[in-house]
């Protein structure tokens, strides 16, 4: 936690030489475009092209830009009850509960997204269907008979995509991170439920990719039979993006085992020269696959000396230059030739950090892993992390907790070791900070910036003392499950936050509807509208079904060791895998208990995560939420074997 201190020592300046920026540490970080001035684009409090009526009942966007345009509604007090008007391009669209839409048919019916229990509608018309010159866009919608709400839309080109990946970053992390509070969360909306569905890399980065629960794309963890040759990658958001007209690139970590691993379909060979499909450019980091003596010899987790896969046109070295500062170089220079593009761009930048990695360093602790980071900032953020944020959880009853993560309390000793791990990570996340400033400075020197729809996150949380793991990822608990979701763009009001959980499955299907891009069924729902114009939910207490999946046994074990997974696993481990449920009150875990484990302990986790967010008392084996208990176990029977929209069945009222 950070260091109480008086108000003139907040105030302390850091100096921070990485690319000379000077940075004044106070009770909040401030950032700039990197070029030495602040970004002065000014969005409005409101979504472009939007309306609203007094007091803001209802709120309006039209989104004007692709083939089909769309008129996007929120009510704030309670969905609409009896009828839903929208007037639009010269076509007429009334909606009723339980009833068809009237208005045109054919090709030009309308397509009318809506739920009884959502605050959000949408209604999408062909571009083509529509009358008179659609270069400018007027729309009229009346809710339950109510006062006309007007809102107008000039056409543009669909939205360039720069989606900003990192690796095992804790929410409050956001903290070390000035740039990305200013130029991404300040000028667009945080998600304060971000969820990663499965809490470690490969099977959440698949989950990103392909809009899909683990237990429908089946990528269960990063090794053998799993992994990045586990993924069927025919089918995702970059062939969905290229296949709408974008031009679509990607740099950085994609999949563990890529690189070394059997491209997808083979059993032998290994993938270093392997461009998956829907991308132009390819630079993914390639994780081992070439021999040793081999001069591009470079791995994703060494920081100073990374190999990308050169577009299948052999290999860039990043040696001796530290890969999030190589990463910005490269992603700017990709900006200015984007920027000559004459059709929209989908660039995917993956940074390693804070991901632990190589080389060690002297003052990294003797048995936890940090990430390497560059000398000038080994250090800074000493004076303001003054402990682990999980050195004080403490459990004074762990009997009602599963046997395998019954673990002591940490000595001193290793208390000052979980320091030095926050303070490396702090570190690593200050670095790819700077890397976001000189990212979006490019954008915006090449006049791309009111364009671009850029999104921030990371694929899964980390431990740093809760729940006695010193540190790891992939057990079901708040800390681990958590991720960072920042998103600002065309139609994103300024400064808001959205308390509808976003999860990892809904990144692909939500950048789909932005482009225009076609898919199949998807397990995830695009937030785009919810981005725009407000929570789909009345109160903070969701209406959606968030499941949560762990991987088989071993990969837990071996995850929450010093290194990742290791060790072949097979099939039959799939009955030690867990699963749960997360409600804006609840977390709810099932242990699965296979015939291969005998670890004795509790099979159910129930906590309130309102009352106890910690996750000290388990409620599973009190009496008093037995009803509870019983229907979550309901929900998450139908859950963890969901497809498609099945996976989109709100939760019980009395669940909410």
């Amino acid at each position: 936690m950070l260091k109480n201190k008086r108000t003139w020592l907040v105030a302390l300046v850091l100096a921070l030489i990485a690319g000379g920026a000077a940075v004044a540490l106070g009770q909040r970080l401030t950032g700039d475009d990197g070029r030495g001035d602040k970004l002065g684009v000014q969005l409005p409090d409101g979504p472009v092209g939007g309306g609203d009526d007094e007091p803001g009942r209802t709120r309006v966007y039209v989104d004007n830009a692709g083939p089909v345009v769309s008129v996007s509604i929120r009510t704030t007090k309670r969905p609409w009850a009896t009828s839903l008007r929208v007037e639009v391009g010269g076509v007429s669209t009334t909606v009723r509960r339980d009833r068809p839409a009237t208005g045109a048919t054919g090709r030009c019916e309308p397509t009318v997204t809506d739920e009884p229990t959502s605050l959000l509608s949408r209604v999408d018309l062909p571009r083509s269907c529509l009358t008179g010159d659609t270069s400018t866009v007027d729309a009229t919608v009346r809710v339950d008979g109510g006062r006309p709400v007007t809102a107008s839309s000039q056409q543009t080109r669909q939205p360039n995509v720069l989606m900003i990946m990192v690796d095992d970053m804790r929410t409050d992390e956001l903290q070390w991170m000035p740039n990305v509070q200013k130029l991404i969360a300040d000028r667009g909306v945080t998600f304060e439920n971000g969820f990663a569905s499965l809490p470690l890399c490969c099977p959440a980065r698949s989950s990103v990719l392909t809009g899909l629960y683990p237990h429908n794309h089946q990528v269960w963890s990063e090794k053998p039979p799993w992994g990045f040759s586990a993924l069927r990658d025919s089918n995702t958001l970059p062939v969905w993006m290229k296949r709408a007209g974008y031009y679509t690139t990607y740099m950085g970590k994609y999949l563990n085992g890529y690189g070394r691993d059997p491209v997808p379909g083979s059993d032998t060979g290994t993938s270093t020269q392997y461009c998956p499909p829907g991308w132009d450019l390819w630079r993914g980091s390639i994780d081992g696959g070439l021999p040793k003596d081999d001069p591009n010899d470079g791995g994703t987790y060494r920081y100073f000396d990374t190999t990308l896969n050169d577009n299948c046109n052999g290999y860039l070295n990043l040696r001796d230059t530290y890969q999030t500062t190589a990463y910005a170089d490269l992603a700017s220079d990709q900006l200015d030739t984007d920027a000559g593009q004459d059709r929209p761009w989908f660039n995917y930048i993956s940074f390693t950090a804070p991901h632990h990695g190589a080389p060690r360093e002297p003052d990294d602790p003797d048995h936890l892993v940090t990430p390497a980071r560059p000398e000038r900032v080994r250090g800074i953020l000493d004076d303001y992390i003054a402990e682990a944020p999980g050195a004080d959880w403490l459990d004074p009853d762990r009997s009602d907790k599963p046997s395998r993560i019954r673990k002591p309390p940490p000595g001193e000793a290793m208390k000052a070791e979980m320091l030095d791990v926050t303070r490396q990570r702090a570190e690593a996340v200050y670095v790819v900070d700077h890397a976001v400033k000189k990212i979006l400075g490019r954008l915006k020197a090449t006049g791309q910036l009111e364009n671009t729809m850029v999104v921030f996150t990371s694929d899964n949380g980390y431990f740093l003392g809760e729940q006695g793991e010193r540190q790891g990822k992939i057990l079901p608990y708040e800390p681990s499950l958590r991720v960072p979701v920042v998103v600002a763009g065309p139609g994103v009001p300024k400064g808001e936050v959205r308390t509808d959980p976003f999860l990892s499955i809904d990144f692909a299907p939500t950048l789909a509807q932005l482009g225009d891009a076609s898919h199949g069924s998807l397990d995830g729902t695009s937030l785009l509208d919810v981005a725009r114009l407000g929570d789909e939910s009345p109160t903070s207490m969701w209406s959606r079904t968030v499941l949560t999946e762990t991987p088989p046994l071993p990969s837990v074990r071996a995850a929450l060791d010093r290194r990742d997974p290791v060790g072949a696993h097979t099939k039959r481990t799939l009955q030690g895998k867990t699963t749960g449920i997360r409600t804006g009150r609840y977390l709810y875990t099932e242990w699965l208990v296979g015939p291969h484990n005998k670890h004795p302990g509790a099979t159910a986790e129930l906590y309130d995560v309102l009352k106890d967010p910690e996750q000290y008392d388990n409620l599973a084996g009190d009496p008093a939420y037995h009803d509870v208990v019983a229907r979550l176990h309901e929900v998450l029977a139908r859950a963890r074997a969901c497809r498609a929209e099945q996976c989109r069945v709100p939760l019980p009222p009395d669940l909410r």
